[in-house]
């Protein structure tokens, strides 16, 4: 019977891979391979299992429900994240959405951007390809006096409404659209040079709220969008019109539609001309990775400044408590002070490790759960309210 060492296919790949030959994994990969195709490499990452070959990347996920996720090549990068001392992070434009391939060794995330090089070089690439699949009419957004085709992808979930929204401002001419990535990111989904953008994935209409907010923190950007599947209140159209903010519809099929003075004048306009691929895709890979780090900093801070200030209270209230005269002292009130004392010690080590160079983001963030949760305890042993 044949594995993956034993297969001339696969025997040059699966050394210090991670791959174990008698997997599911690995029986559906050789039933997969054609006769001629060869693995160019694979890997294991968390929650996938990967193999390239010179046509397409396969990934597997799951242990005991064994599903396979193709992707033809070029690989459909949609961004990079940051690096740290465990390995590096890719974002993939699936089919079903976004999937973040963390933790990659530099060798493995190196192969893999080389097989999108011309996805992350030239951003309009992966709608060239999409064309042949599209077939039918052309529809209003790609007309002849838009700036840029864009091809609909069907709208699922929330990141594929973030996906659909950077491929729609690309095909406006915001080249360097991307996703801002997971949190705190200020009222902004999508962020290019010259534009930022807002995408709410909701069945109810969006009020004036959100649109203000965008508004708000995005004063300094020439263009404002607004990306929105359920509709906008009265109240958000006058502010958008007043603001000159452009309004979206975004169905599920994809199909995008402006809806204000606004967003027509902008599908209207004429593309600017592009830089050079390579000098594009270099400035986006660096301003992405840059950006996101910064604003995942951010975040972590801000939440470690919260639970600091937890701490600080519960403290006070100790010194409080033992300003009290001795006759008030119980065994229960000095049990629940050492209680709180070993609590709050203990957050301030998690807060600490947090900062350590060998952590992840995902592993700070953790670290900084686990220390909200022992000053929230603390707090509550004091009976202090939170």
């Amino acid at each position: 019977m044949s594995n993956l060492r034993s297969d001339p296919r696969t025997s040059d790949a699966v050394r210090g891979s991670g791959w174990t030959s008698g997997s599911p994994q690995a029986e559906q990969l050789l039933s997969r391979l054609g006769a001629g195709e060869r693995v160019e490499l694979l890997f294991v990452a968390p929650g996938y299992q990967g193999a390239l070959t010179a046509r397409r990347l396969l990934l597997w996920r799951g242990i005991f429900r064994v599903r396979c996720t193709e992707l033809r090549r070029p690989l459909p990068l949609s961004g990079s994240g940051s690096r740290s001392a465990f390995g590096e992070i890719l974002v993939l434009d699936a089919p079903e959405g976004a999937m973040e391939l963390k933790l990659l060794t530099r060798r493995v995330a190196s192969a893999l951007a080389a097989a999108g090089r011309s996805v992350a070089a030239t951003p309009t690439a992966h709608h060239a390809a999409a064309a042949g699949r599209v077939s039918g009419t052309p529809r209003a957004e790609e007309s002849p006096g838009a700036a840029g085709a864009y091809h609909p992808r069907v709208i699922r979930t929330w990141q594929d409404a973030e996906l659909a929204a950077v491929d729609h401002m690309r095909g406006l001419g915001f080249a360097d659209a991307r996703v801002t990535g997971a949190g705190a990111d200020g009222g902004i989904d999508v962020f290019a040079r010259d534009a930022v953008a807002q995408v709410k994935h909701h069945s109810q209409p969006i009020g004036v709220g959100p649109v203000r907010e965008l508004r708000g923190v995005a004063d300094a950007h020439q263009h404002l969008l607004f990306y929105a599947s359920g509709g906008y209140t009265a109240a958000a159209r006058q502010f958008a019109d007043e603001r000159k903010v452009a309004l979206y519809s975004l169905a599920e099929s994809g199909r995008v539609t402006p809806l204000n003075e606004t967003a027509t004048r902008l599908s209207a306009r004429s593309a600017p001309a592009p830089a050079s691929g390579w000098t594009q895709a270099s400035a986006w890979g660096r301003g992405a990775a840059a950006e996101r780090a910064s604003r995942r900093a951010a975040e972590l801070d801000a939440q470690r400044q919260t639970v600091l200030r937890l701490i600080a209270r519960v403290r006070a209230h100790t010194s409080e408590v033992h300003a009290l005269p001795s006759n008030r002292y119980t065994k229960d009130r000095i049990k629940a002070l050492k209680a709180a004392h070993k609590l709050t010690e203990r957050a301030e080590s998690l807060l600490a490790t947090s900062r350590a160079d060998f952590q992840t983001h995902g592993g700070r963030k953790q670290l900084i759960a686990l220390a909200d949760e022992k000053a929230r305890e603390a707090a509550l042993k004091l009976a202090l309210r939170v």
